[in-house]
Protein backbone atom coordinates (compact mmCIF):
# COMPACT_ATOMS: atom_id res chain seq x y z
CA UNK A 1 0.00 0.00 0.00
CA UNK A 2 1.30 3.27 -0.46
CA UNK A 3 2.08 5.99 1.62
CA UNK A 4 -0.30 8.75 0.35
CA UNK A 5 -2.86 6.15 0.68
CA UNK A 6 -2.05 5.17 4.28
CA UNK A 7 -2.40 8.95 5.05
CA UNK A 8 -5.55 9.16 3.15
CA UNK A 9 -6.85 6.72 5.38
CA UNK A 10 -5.74 7.96 8.21
CA UNK A 11 -6.93 11.49 7.17
CA UNK A 12 -10.63 10.45 6.83
CA UNK A 13 -10.62 7.80 10.01
CA UNK A 14 -9.51 10.83 12.22
CA UNK A 15 -12.48 13.35 10.53
CA UNK A 16 -14.89 10.45 11.31
CA UNK A 17 -13.95 10.90 15.00
CA UNK A 18 -16.39 11.43 17.62
CA UNK A 19 -16.49 14.82 18.98
CA UNK A 20 -16.63 18.43 17.02
CA UNK A 21 -13.72 19.37 15.07
CA UNK A 22 -11.88 21.35 17.59
CA UNK A 23 -12.11 18.52 20.36
CA UNK A 24 -10.69 16.43 17.23
CA UNK A 25 -7.79 18.98 16.14
CA UNK A 26 -6.94 19.60 19.70
CA UNK A 27 -6.12 16.33 20.79
CA UNK A 28 -4.06 15.23 17.60
CA UNK A 29 -1.76 18.60 18.50
CA UNK A 30 -1.48 17.79 21.68
CA UNK A 31 -0.08 14.46 21.01
CA UNK A 32 2.17 15.60 18.49
CA UNK A 33 2.93 18.78 20.38
CA UNK A 34 4.09 16.50 23.03
CA UNK A 35 5.99 14.04 21.22
CA UNK A 36 8.31 16.94 20.98
CA UNK A 37 9.32 16.25 24.53
CA UNK A 38 12.23 14.27 25.31
CA UNK A 39 10.13 12.04 27.92
CA UNK A 40 9.96 8.85 26.00
CA UNK A 41 7.68 6.53 27.81
CA UNK A 42 5.34 9.27 28.73
CA UNK A 43 4.27 10.36 25.57
CA UNK A 44 0.44 9.12 25.70
CA UNK A 45 0.30 9.67 29.26
CA UNK A 46 1.66 13.72 28.76
CA UNK A 47 -0.78 13.63 25.22
CA UNK A 48 -4.20 12.83 26.90
CA UNK A 49 -3.61 15.20 29.66
CA UNK A 50 -3.09 18.09 27.44
CA UNK A 51 -5.93 17.22 25.28
CA UNK A 52 -7.97 16.62 28.50
CA UNK A 53 -7.26 20.30 29.71
CA UNK A 54 -7.84 21.76 26.18
CA UNK A 55 -11.34 19.91 26.12
CA UNK A 56 -9.46 17.65 23.03
CA UNK A 57 -10.32 14.11 21.94
CA UNK A 58 -8.14 11.58 23.84
CA UNK A 59 -8.24 9.22 21.23
CA UNK A 60 -6.91 12.08 18.58
CA UNK A 61 -4.26 12.78 21.15
CA UNK A 62 -2.98 9.38 20.95
CA UNK A 63 -2.78 9.45 17.05
CA UNK A 64 -0.59 12.41 17.38
CA UNK A 65 1.68 10.93 19.44
CA UNK A 66 2.64 8.92 16.40
CA UNK A 67 4.42 11.90 15.12
CA UNK A 68 7.23 10.96 17.09
CA UNK A 69 8.38 7.69 16.19
CA UNK A 70 11.77 5.47 15.49
CA UNK A 71 12.20 7.59 11.92
CA UNK A 72 11.22 10.84 13.30
CA UNK A 73 12.81 10.70 17.22
CA UNK A 74 16.15 11.27 16.18
CA UNK A 75 15.42 14.47 14.32
CA UNK A 76 13.34 15.69 16.93
CA UNK A 77 15.93 14.80 19.54
CA UNK A 78 18.68 16.87 17.90
CA UNK A 79 16.15 19.61 17.20
CA UNK A 80 14.65 19.96 20.95
CA UNK A 81 18.90 20.01 22.02
CA UNK A 82 19.85 22.17 19.35
CA UNK A 83 17.30 24.83 20.23
CA UNK A 84 17.69 24.42 23.73
CA UNK A 85 21.25 24.88 23.93
CA UNK A 86 21.07 27.75 22.16
CA UNK A 87 18.81 29.46 24.02
CA UNK A 88 20.74 28.60 26.96
CA UNK A 89 23.58 30.41 25.57
CA UNK A 90 26.21 28.05 27.67
CA UNK A 91 28.45 26.78 24.75
CA UNK A 92 31.17 25.54 27.72
CA UNK A 93 28.37 22.74 28.75
CA UNK A 94 27.40 22.15 25.74
CA UNK A 95 27.64 18.59 24.64
CA UNK A 96 29.82 17.47 21.37
CA UNK A 97 27.81 16.09 19.07
CA UNK A 98 30.54 14.34 17.36
CA UNK A 99 31.83 12.55 20.47
CA UNK A 100 28.33 11.88 21.72
CA UNK A 101 27.91 8.39 23.49
CA UNK A 102 25.40 6.19 25.53
CA UNK A 103 27.65 6.75 28.14
CA UNK A 104 28.47 10.39 27.83
CA UNK A 105 24.80 10.86 28.34
CA UNK A 106 24.57 9.03 30.77
CA UNK A 107 27.27 10.21 32.55
CA UNK A 108 26.57 13.92 31.71
CA UNK A 109 22.11 13.71 31.20
CA UNK A 110 21.95 17.48 33.25
CA UNK A 111 23.95 18.81 30.57
CA UNK A 112 21.61 16.81 27.67
CA UNK A 113 18.70 17.12 29.45
CA UNK A 114 17.87 20.23 30.66
CA UNK A 115 18.48 21.89 26.87
CA UNK A 116 15.78 18.91 25.39
CA UNK A 117 13.61 20.31 28.23
CA UNK A 118 13.66 23.65 27.36
CA UNK A 119 13.96 22.99 23.51
CA UNK A 120 10.93 20.64 23.78
CA UNK A 121 9.06 23.33 25.63
CA UNK A 122 9.50 25.74 23.06
CA UNK A 123 9.05 23.51 20.03
CA UNK A 124 5.89 22.29 21.59
CA UNK A 125 4.17 25.26 21.79
CA UNK A 126 5.38 26.16 17.91
CA UNK A 127 4.01 22.91 16.62
CA UNK A 128 0.51 22.94 18.21
CA UNK A 129 -0.87 25.56 16.08
CA UNK A 130 1.05 24.30 12.85
CA UNK A 131 -0.86 20.85 13.30
CA UNK A 132 -4.30 22.40 15.04
CA UNK A 133 -5.66 24.65 12.67
CA UNK A 134 -5.11 23.30 9.48
CA UNK A 135 -6.60 20.11 10.82
CA UNK A 136 -9.20 21.90 12.26
CA UNK A 137 -10.12 23.11 9.01
CA UNK A 138 -9.67 20.10 6.84
CA UNK A 139 -12.19 18.30 9.69
CA UNK A 140 -15.02 21.24 9.00
CA UNK A 141 -14.30 20.44 5.02
CA UNK A 142 -14.72 16.73 5.11
CA UNK A 143 -17.20 16.95 6.79
CA UNK A 144 -19.13 20.02 5.05
CA UNK A 145 -18.96 17.59 2.09
CA UNK A 146 -19.55 14.36 3.93
CA UNK A 147 -23.12 15.92 4.93
CA UNK A 148 -23.71 17.64 1.15
CA UNK A 149 -22.61 14.17 -0.87
CA UNK A 150 -25.34 12.51 1.91
CA UNK A 151 -27.79 15.62 1.10
CA UNK A 152 -27.56 14.53 -2.67
CA UNK A 153 -27.73 10.78 -2.15
CA UNK A 154 -31.37 11.69 0.08
CA UNK A 155 -32.59 13.73 -3.06
CA UNK A 156 -31.41 11.52 -5.80
CA UNK A 157 -33.58 8.53 -3.43
CA UNK A 158 -36.48 10.88 -3.28
CA UNK A 159 -36.34 11.47 -7.02
CA UNK A 160 -36.48 8.11 -7.82
CA UNK A 161 -38.97 6.87 -5.36
CA UNK A 162 -41.06 9.89 -5.48
CA UNK A 163 -40.97 9.79 -1.82
CA UNK A 164 -38.62 10.27 1.21
CA UNK A 165 -36.59 7.60 2.67
CA UNK A 166 -38.46 6.15 6.46
CA UNK A 167 -41.69 7.26 4.87
CA UNK A 168 -44.75 4.72 4.52
CA UNK A 169 -45.94 4.44 0.98
CA UNK A 170 -49.85 5.10 1.33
Amino acid sequence: MSFRRVLGYYKSRMARLPGTPHSIAAGFAAGAAVSFTPFMGFHFLLGALVAWALRGNLIASALGTLVGNPWTFPFIWLAIYEVGAAIMLDSESRVPLDDLSLSYLWNHIGDVLVPMMLGGAILSVIVWPLFYFPLARGIERFRKMRFERRLRKRSTEVAVTGQAIGQDPA
